[in-house]
Order: C-alpha cells, then structure tokens, then sequence
C-alpha cells in the first residue's frame, strides 16, 4: 500500500510537468475520438439511445482535450528546444513545425466538439436534424482520427530515427573478419634449385683404334706331295 501511494504521490506531480502532461493527454485526440465513434457507429445499429448519448460525451470531451493539450505542448516546446537546438536541431525545428501545424487544424477538433454538442442537445435519433448531426460527428470524428495519428506519426519520425522510413545507420551487413589461428603454420622445406647447366665445351672422345679382321684358315690346306 505504501508503495502505491508513492507512485501515485510522484504521478500528480508528473502531471504538473508540461512535458509530460502533453504526452499523456495526446492519446486521448486519437484514442478517445475513435472510441466515441465506434460506440456511435454500434450504438446506431442496436438502436440504443442511450449509448448513442454517451458516445458523443466521450466525443465531445476528448476533442474539447485539445486545449489543455495545446496548453502543455506551447510550455514544452521551450525546453525541448532549447535541449536539442545544439545536439540535434533537427529535432527542435520538427517539433516546433508540427505545434504550429496543430495549433492551425485546432478547428477540426473544436467542430467536433460542437457538432457532437448540438446532436447530444437535440437528440440522435428524435428527428433528421438530430440524425444528420450524428452523421456529423461521425465523420468529422473520423477526420480528427486521422489527423491526430498522422501528427503523432510526424512527431515519431522526428524523436525515433529508427523507424523504417529513416535511412539506416549501416546500410549493409559488415561481416566479421576471421580469427586467425595462434598456432604456427608448418612451412614446407624450400625445394633444392635445378643445378646450372655446365657451359664448358667437352673434351673430345679419343678414336677408337680400329683392327684388321684375322684371316680365316682354309680347312685342308694344301697337299703334300709324296
């Protein structure tokens, strides 16, 4: 219980911090708005008047969140400025671009705020100008959804350069070299050169001495005379 109540002591004076009020009341431009116009849009077919009644309360009220919103995001933009304008001055001038957008389609949200009002006054299902009011707010609903998101995603682009549509850091896997191995290759024994051919002119070769073929001695010989 103790730990409790120190969370919750250290979350009210988070609140105070414009920095992070701003972040938690963004959600609720998108997530609200979207779940008002989907209770409606169900609402309607079951033909139940009294969820009808509250999904526009929940419409109304989360667009009327733009101003504290708005509120937080212009205390903010100071600080966040002034600690990114050196370490990334990119980021600094995205945020303050994208509070200016906003604050200028602030109308969208205080339309559906209105439109959502009026239908809730007159009733969504008592006649056709309560019917079109509640077309209204649906479609005016689902504008604010989209371009809450699509801020949202800006803002992401500006403060997460890891998301896919940014360039990579490393554009190619770099590949780790090989460990050379500490154990000494064996070098092979140097092959014995070919011995230099011998320029010297040989001596000559002696003649060989050549001898007369010995005479056959003839079988008989001659006779003697007696």
């Amino acid at each position: 219980m103790k730990e409790f109540l120190d969370h919750f002591e250290k979350l009210l004076g988070a609140f105070k911090d414009p920095e992070y009020l701003f972040l938690v009341l963004e959600p609720v431009l998108f997530y609200g708005i979207g779940i008002g116009v989907i209770g409606l849009i169900a609402a309607w077919f079951l033909k139940n008047e009294r969820l009808q009644l509250a999904s526009l309360i929940v419409i109304a009220v989360s667009a009327l969140a733009i101003f504290p919103y708005l509120g937080a995001r212009e205390s903010a933009q100071k600080r966040i400025v002034k600690v990114y304008e050196i370490e990334s001055p990119t980021r600094a001038k995205a945020f303050s671009t994208n509070t200016a957008d906003r604050i200028d389609h602030k109308w969208i949200y205080l339309a559906l705020a209105g439109v959502a009002g009026a239908a809730i006054l007159v009733g969504p299902r008592r006649n056709r100008l309560g019917l079109g009011l509640a077309i209204g707010a649906v479609v005016l609903g689902l504008h604010g959804v989209n371009y809450s998101l699509w801020m949202h995603y800006q803002d992401s682009l500006a403060f997460h350069p890891n998301l896919k549509t940014n360039d990579a850091p490393v554009k190619e896997k770099l590949r780790a070299k090989p460990i050379e191995s500490t154990v000494e290759k064996s070098t092979p024994a140097p092959k014995p050169a070919p011995a230099a051919a011998d320029d010297r002119i040989p001596a000559p070769t002696p003649p060989r001495e050549i001898r007369p073929l010995a005479r056959p001695i003839a079988a008989g010989g001659s006779g003697g005379q007696g």
